[in-house]
């Protein structure tokens, strides 16, 4: 029985060997590749040794539109089973445009490549700037974990160096603060506390040196489709929707682009009594953490009064972004607009709304990684139109498909008056205009 066990072992394994073939290597990970015109760019790519023998050097091509622009070969060592990068060499388009191309692994130690997938798909988009860019720190805390209080200073400390030019928001879990608007995003952390950056790579620990690091690397190194500008105001005095206005310039053309933008409220100084908002603190008494963390060092286990800062209380679409936010067809250089009406009256976990920040974030709908990012605080609502019903209840029964122009009392008037006019735009959303 023994004998028969190992002789189909063997033919199992053999069978499992000749699959890929003794010289096989297979590429992954291409992507998006941004390129400013008239310069180059190394595109990384991953090889992975398929075979059953030690690769010694490679032969690729890559086409772009269908026409191959680069044809080399390559000395790499790779074992059996692992993976090693390659970084490969791009000339920029003559046009800001998106090219479709495909990597081509034609030889193995200069015979044919016998891999089962020898091919890998991807893009070189042409861009005509370098936009600015707003790196996303996502947090993950929960005032259970002993060991958040590094991620609370990680990104209180980033708050105070970089200020406006990074994003960041806390996102807790599994206590008085959670909303399940961002439960769709906890899949891509292992553990807390932990950090992501634009939604996209691996969580890292967020500690202030880390955090501080993974942002100054994105602002510096990172190229972005498009740049994103935004705006907000209250509808009404009760303050219970928001406008939310974006305006995304594309560095890029593109007739089939997949963005979105996603919206997200943080609120700072959230606080309260009781067990739930106390902060688990494992740092207490640690002289590991003397130096660098001397407030939650000197501190209890548990943390009472804590004011909790660029905690997310709501968002809208955070994994694609809302649909038609932004049009399937970009031009570079030319801004795109578009207008949101956030309803927050069904939002309880927001505190006050004098310490609301609003977050838009710009998102690669193939992967759900955020492109760009902005965010503000939100425009009083203006004096003297004093009732919603003004604004939301006697305009209601227009359909939202008509705009027009309304008075104080909801009266259609056929032009501006002088004072306070009501706009209602085609797609429902109202903005106030001062007549002259």
């Amino acid at each position: 029985m023994k004998r028969i066990l190992l002789i189909l072992n063997a033919i199992l394994m053999a069978v499992c060997s000749n699959a890929q073939g003794q010289y096989s290597a297979t590429p992954s990970v291409f992507g998006n590749n941004f390129v400013l015109m008239g310069k180059s760019i190394k595109v990384p790519i991953s090889i992975t040794n398929t075979g059953t023998a030690t690769v010694r050097s490679i032969n690729y091509t890559l086409t772009r539109d269908g026409e191959e622009v680069v044809s080399k070969s390559a000395p790499l060592t790779i074992a059996v089973g692992a993976t090693v990068p390659l970084n490969i060499t791009v000339k920029s388009d003559s046009v800001a445009r998106k090219s479709p191309c495909t990597l081509t692994i034609t030889k193995v130690n200069n015979k044919e490549n016998e891999a089962d997938e020898k091919t890998i798909n991807g893009s070189i988009v042409t861009i005509i700037e370098k936009p600015v860019v707003v790196p996303v720190i996502e947090e993950f805390t929960g005032t259970w974990c002993g060991w958040c209080p590094i991620g609370f200073d990680g990104v209180e400390n980033a708050a105070e160096t970089y200020g406006e030019k990074a994003v960041l928001i806390a996102i807790h879990c599994g206590d008085v603060m959670e909303t399940g608007d961002f439960s769709p995003l906890s899949q891509k952390v292992s553990g807390y506390p932990s950090a992501i950056v634009d939604s996209h790579d691996g969580d890292f620990y967020p500690s202030t040196s880390d955090v501080k690091s993974k942002i100054s690397q994105q602002i510096k190194n990172k190229i972005a489709a498009a740049s994103i500008q935004v705006a907000a105001e209250w509808t009404s005095s009760t303050r219970k929707f928001i406008n939310i206005t974006t305006k995304t310039r594309f560095v890029y053309s593109d007739d089939e682009a997949n963005y979105g933008i996603a919206y997200v409220l943080t609120e700072d100084g959230m606080h309260g009594t009781g067990s739930g908002w106390a902060q688990a603190n494992n740092l207490s008494g640690n002289s590991d953490y003397a130096q660098s963390n001397p407030f939650w060092y000197k501190s209890p286990s548990k943390v009472t009064n804590v004011n909790y800062n660029h905690v997310g209380v709501a968002a809208w679409d955070i994994e694609k972004g809302v649909d038609n936010s932004v049009p399937t067809s970009v031009v570079a250089g030319e801004e795109q607009e578009y207008t949101y009406k956030a309803n927050i009256s069904n939002k309880s976990l927001i505190q006050d709304k004098s310490k609301l920040k609003v977050i838009v974030l710009l998102i690669d709908r193939d992967n759900g990684s955020v492109v760009n990012a902005a965010q503000t605080a939100i425009e009083d609502y203006t004096t003297g139109i004093a009732d919603i019903d003004v604004e939301e209840s006697s305009m209601s029964s227009q359909s939202e498909g008509q705009g027009g122009i309304y008075d104080l009392n909801g009266r259609r008037v056929s032009a501006p008056q002088r004072g306070i006019n009501i706009i209602r735009m085609p797609d429902g959303t109202v903005r106030k205009v001062m007549g002259k």
